[in-house]
């Protein structure tokens, strides 16, 4: 029979990770598999045990448990849910996120029809304080692809297909193909962000499939602070850092992948910023996300420079 384990960390957000498990707790699996949830607390004084023991108390859906890491880091959080499962299937939603009904059955349907490594679906992005004016459709904040379920999803997205792409929510992972490392989550990372994208990275080198399930629906509330240009400016730049320092990190020419980051990048920041002079000129409101660009493509000049610990 096969089985799956939905992975769920948490850090001091107590209020939306009860949001998350009761979208979890009531996910019907596909016919045969069996499955339980684990959610692992990052936090120091475990200030998720008493909402995840109550739930698990009341809880008529899949089995729930609750482990403590108190070392606040994502990947040792996330290498300790792995740790906890022994499925075939590790399922990783975030504590901000929720699940559609149905949404986990579509993930694991599409990794057994098309014999997938990584299943990936949409996430949407909610907005309780309101659509901010700058980005009226929400695209920046949302993973969303117009592809059939079962398209294999590359690595790096090419274009404005997405505003956001590949990352650990709402995800399946296959255990014997994906998770075999006994870390698979590189703690050096886990204070700074860009662990997932190191494991795809190393996966997709290695010859592992992505694909996408456009069935398999989350949804993320954007907070009112998370919902500026300024801010998405500020993440922009640190995501940059990110891609360089992890195209670095799995490089096997490091001095060339280093001149070609470099150059590519100065061509991205020249052509970027005269789309976004150019926009801004004449009132476009195109600028808003040229200048998003511009601060991500500037982060890929300075990948150098990316601190362990996240700007926000």
């Amino acid at each position: 029979m096969p089985s799956v384990t939905i992975v769920i960390c948490t850090y001091n957000r107590p209020g939306p990770l009860r949001e998350a498990l009761v979208s979890t707790l009531s996910q019907d699996l596909p016919a045969g598999f069996s499955g339980d949830v684990v959610v692992v607390d990052n936090s120091r004084d475990a200030n998720a045990r008493a909402a995840v023991e109550a739930l698990a108390a009341q809880s008529g859906g899949l089995p729930l448990r609750y482990i403590s890491a108190p070392q606040p880091n994502v990947s040792l959080a996330r290498n300790t849910g792995v740790a906890a499962s022994r499925s075939d299937y590790v399922v990783f939603l975030d504590d901000d996120q929720w699940f559609e009904p149905g949404c986990v059955a579509a993930l694991l349907t599409t990794a057994e029809q098309t014999g997938a490594d990584m299943v990936f679906g949409p996430v949407l992005a909610d907005f309780p304080g309101g659509i901010p004016d700058w980005d009226p459709q929400g695209k920046a904040y949302e993973r969303l692809v117009n592809w059939p379920t079962g398209t294999t999803a590359p690595l790096r997205l090419t274009g404005n297909q997405s505003g956001r792409w590949i990352a650990t929510g709402n995800l399946a992972a296959r255990r014997a193909t994906t998770l075999t490392d006994p870390l698979p989550f590189d703690p050096e990372l886990g204070t700074c962000g860009g662990e997932d994208f190191d494991l795809f990275s190393r996966l997709d080198a290695a010859g592992r499939r992505f694909v996408w399930c456009a069935e398999a629906v989350a949804h993320e509330p954007v907070p009112p602070g998370r919902a500026t240009l300024a801010y998405m400016r500020k993440r922009g730049f640190h995501n940059g850092k990110i891609y360089g320092t992890m195209l670095m990190r799995n490089s096997t020419h490091r001095l060339l992948t280093a001149a070609n980051l470099t150059a590519r990048a100065l061509v991205q920041c020249v052509l970027t910023g005269g789309r976004l002079a150019w926009a801004s000129l004449r009132g476009d409101p195109s600028a808003a996300r040229h200048s998003l660009k511009l601060a991500d493509v500037a982060g890929k000049l300075v990948w150098w420079s990316l601190s362990r610990q996240t700007p926000w």
